[in-house]
């Protein structure tokens, strides 16, 4: 019942935004990775729009009219989008605010922003996260995307407004979390596909709307019967990116008899454990929040020992017997941890599957062979 209402409220968004966008709406499209706060955008009165397609080699390929091939496939998919003019998502936004992260989405920006059809901000992200000047930097720089969304929407953004912001954005994260630990189970109430869907979702629905989505699904699934414990192989996902439509990976791995019960993923997937604090000052707490309390991706100094210990974390928790390790082409960043995450997992005997895409080798049968022999040592049968 609930994915019906989902799926009807996507297919009819793009429309309510445009009658929005009439009304004088702005619509504020940001790439990525956990590090623009919805928040801020809401409180201005603006729509937030997460853009994270991917997975299609049409718009990746079409992003090569203006990109060169050692960028990754997802960086050059968002170029792509919005040459070919058949995601009206890409198509509404007034707005986009670009992080600086990774140079391949940074570049992105830059492009649009040499197009001139566009209001671009560049979010300064500092490539540390766990002293005094990084957290003083990244406050005065969401203080200046305060003051850049004030002057774009006309609206002034208050401190009551971005605390109805933050409480309702933490109940999506607080949503998301109860329906991810779900998972914890023998046999679990929803797929990693499932869920990854139900977090796409969560960047381009009403976020009253998918707040209501949530906790209906949260306690139907709850509410479930569970079964006995199976012999299905159990899997940890870690890597960069999973776009909205980059599925192929997670259908290979179910039709191996395997299931991915839990994923680390730097962009694509909205983070969820944990809440951004609602008292005290505002801003520093958005800072901690989005800078401080939360696992770093790989773009940043001294990440990698973070990531290993949460990803080992994980497996312990969701009581995994294996690893994919899933990687974009070009991603130079996580590219070069992939031998010392093995080295550490092999350590452990976690076993590792190193599986990297361009988007148009994720369904070839040469992939499907290795996830199957992969599959076949976690069960013992080699």
């Amino acid at each position: 019942m609930e994915e019906t209402r989902l799926t009807e409220h996507l297919k009819n968004r793009p429309a309510q935004l445009k009658e929005a966008k009439k009304d004088g709406a702005k619509i504020i499209g940001y790439f990525p990775g956990n590090y623009v706060p919805e928040e801020i955008i809401y409180a201005s009165g603006a729509v937030p729009l997460c853009l994270i397609h991917g997975g299609n080699p049409r718009p990746a390929d079409a992003g090569l009219s203006v990109m060169p091939q050692v960028i990754c496939p997802f960086a050059r998919a968002q170029i792509g989008e919005r040459l070919l003019k058949e995601n009206p998502y890409y198509d509404l936004i007034d707005m986009l605010v670009a992080p600086v992260t990774c140079q391949h989405l940074k570049k992105v920006a830059e492009i649009w922003e040499y197009e001139g059809k566009l209001h671009v901000f560049k979010l300064g992200v500092p490539h540390q996260h766990n002293n005094d000047f990084e957290l003083e930097y990244f406050s005065d720089r969401l203080k200046a995307l305060k003051n850049r969304l004030q002057s774009f929407t006309g609206n002034e953004i208050t401190e009551e407004g971005l605390r109805q912001a933050i409480a309702l954005y933490n109940r999506m994260r607080r949503l998301l979390r109860k329906i991810s630990l779900l998972r914890r189970t023998a046999s679990p109430p929803l797929s990693a596909l499932e869920f990854i869907k139900l977090n796409h979702a969560s960047f381009y629905a009403d976020p009253v709307f998918m707040v209501e989505v949530l906790d209906s699904v949260y306690h139907e699934l709850e509410s479930k019967q569970a079964y006995a414990s199976t012999d299905t192989p159990r899997l940890l996902l870690l890597g960069p990116n999973i776009g909205l439509g980059d599925y192929a990976i997670l259908e290979l791995i179910e039709e191996t008899g395997a299931e991915v019960v839990i994923e680390e993923i730097c962009e694509g997937i909205r983070y969820y454990w944990h809440d951004i604090e609602n008292k005290g000052d505002i801003f520093q707490a958005l800072t901690r929040g989005y800078l401080l309390d939360r696992i770093p991706c790989a773009f940043m100094r001294y990440s990698t020992r973070e990531r290993l210990d949460f990803a080992l974390k994980l497996i312990d928790d969701f009581n995994v017997s294996g690893v994919i390790w899933y990687e974009l082409q070009c991603c130079e960043t996580y590219d070069s941890e992939v031998y010392y995450f093995t080295e550490k997992m092999s350590e452990r005997d976690i076993p590792v599957l190193v599986v990297e895409s361009d988007y148009t080798t994720a369904t070839g049968g040469q992939l499907k062979t290795r996830l199957q022999a992969f599959v076949e040592i976690l069960k013992g049968v080699v």
